[in-house]
């Protein structure tokens, strides 16, 4: 699929064609381009997007007219894997025999709550696959089900064919895997456990965004990028765990996308994270009001989404709230060996001292307590913390003593970089060291 005014991405993407080819030879789609029609008043996701949706469509019509029982289609942007030729015999061999639509390239989206689920070695059920640059579509009934889809007039705002062809995806996976009583068309759609199409680092013709290599998203077998860790800081209200935070952001980490906190200079705390273990634990509460399932299960769905974008941003994530010294048990549940934890240690009775010192100013806000119920919080949240530390000596821990950091922080930053195993440049560096203000040390 190929718009004609890009035959340049034509001659590059034949020129890429990996040797074996499993596939008979490919034929030129003309691609329609959406800067030179006219989008319905309906449509809000962009003159690209309603160009790449009307391609797909008009790929599918063709197929169904001319009695053509099953396609794969390429967008110009697809790249291969060394090995593709292989990869992908060993993958049509075991799809099982009712499948409609098999991915070859993709990203699974939702995965932390719903991972894909193993049919085979090879072979994975998805729950939702985002983008179109490669996959395939077989049998006539399949067909027609994804046309009734596809032309619907239901699609939610903004959405593109992908977001759109999710939910399709979507019924099957709930009514199989889930057991839901789910009474709309669906077909069987199938990943591999490993992608064997990407994206070329060409300039993309609906976002404009341009990357530097070949991209892979998350894998089936990977879907809830597993292999990557999680830095979790860890300490007390009030024990320098924003300006370790905050340090983390300058260096590179990704935590969050809306960072918000106490702290003017910034609290490093993403909003998300902060709303979800709010609603888990009420300041000043020292027990979650939420179970144990419930609460692992929507640490780890936001924990997944940041590492995906962290490894979309070639980073690591990262996350920073007090209340995760009480939730250490359920990260480590969440995420398993990717768990990785930043101990920040300051004076606990300082910590106390300072909370109380905040809350006395803020009377009457939600973040405010009085001074039993401060002291009670800061004891249980660095118990909980070091009670986990010592039943889990298999999890990496990097203590950074708050004293040290703000008397010698070009050091201390120095091992932290070491620890988050990243290589941040020297601007970076020297962001993160002028954050830290030596006079923070007050109630010490």
């Amino acid at each position: 699929m190929n718009l004609d005014r890009r035959g340049d991405r034509l001659r590059e993407w034949m020129a890429q064609l990996p040797e074996p080819w499993p596939l008979p030879q490919p034929e030129r789609f003309a691609a329609i381009d959406g800067r030179r029609v006219a989008t319905p008043p309906q449509w809000r996701a962009g003159n690209g997007a309603w160009g790449c949706y009307r391609s797909h469509l008009l790929i599918l019509e063709k197929c169904l007219l001319e009695g053509i029982d099953s396609y794969v289609v390429f967008e110009d942007d697809a790249g291969f894997v060394d090995d593709f030729a292989e990869r992908f015999t060993r993958y049509a061999n075991e799809l099982p025999k009712d499948w409609g639509l098999a991915y070859l390239g993709g990203q699974h989206l939702y995965a932390g709550k719903h991972p894909p689920v193993k049919v085979s070695e090879h072979v994975y059920r998805p729950y939702n696959v985002n983008r179109t640059h490669a996959f395939m579509v077989r049998g006539r009934e399949n067909m027609k089900i994804l046309y009734r889809h596809l032309t619907w007039s239901n699609w939610h705002q903004k959405h593109h064919i992908d977001h759109h062809l999710g939910r399709l995806i979507q019924r099957r996976y709930q009514a199989l895997v889930q057991g839901k009583n789910i009474d709309k068309e669906s077909i069987a759609v199938y990943t591999p456990d490993r992608w064997m199409v990407g994206q070329l680092p060409t300039k993309s013709n609906i976002c404009g965004r341009k990357w530097n290599q070949t991209r892979f998203f998350n894998d089936a077998r990977n879907a809830d990028h597993s292999d990557v860790p999680f830095f979790a800081v860890l300490g007390p209200h009030r024990a320098g765990t924003s300006c370790v935070a905050m340090v983390m952001h300058h260096l590179g980490v990704h935590m969050g996308n809306e960072l918000g906190g106490y702290e003017s200079t910034g609290g490093g705390e993403a909003v998300g994270l902060a709303t979800l273990c709010e609603k888990a634990m009420p300041f000043p509460a020292v027990d979650p009001v939420f179970s144990d399932e419930k609460l692992t299960r929507q640490l780890k769905s936001w924990i997944v989404s940041r590492k995906a974008e962290a490894n979309r941003d070639r980073t690591v994530a990262g996350g920073k709230y007090p209340h995760l010294c009480r939730f250490a048990e359920h990260l480590h549940r969440a995420l398993g060996e990717s768990l990785r934890v930043v101990a920040v240690d300051r004076d606990i009775d300082a910590s106390i001292r300072s909370l109380q010192d905040r809350s006395r100013k803020h009377r009457g806000q939600w973040f405010a307590a009085s001074d039993e119920d401060c002291e009670k919080l800061q004891r249980s949240l660095l118990e909980h913390r070091e009670r986990f530390i010592a039943d889990h000596p298999d999890v990496p821990v990097h203590r950074i003593d708050f004293g040290e950091l703000t008397s010698h922080p070009t050091e201390t930053i120095r091992k932290l970089i070491e620890f988050l195993g990243i290589e941040p440049t020297e601007e970076e560096i020297e962001s993160a060291i002028a954050h830290v203000d030596p006079n923070l040390k007050r109630h010490g």
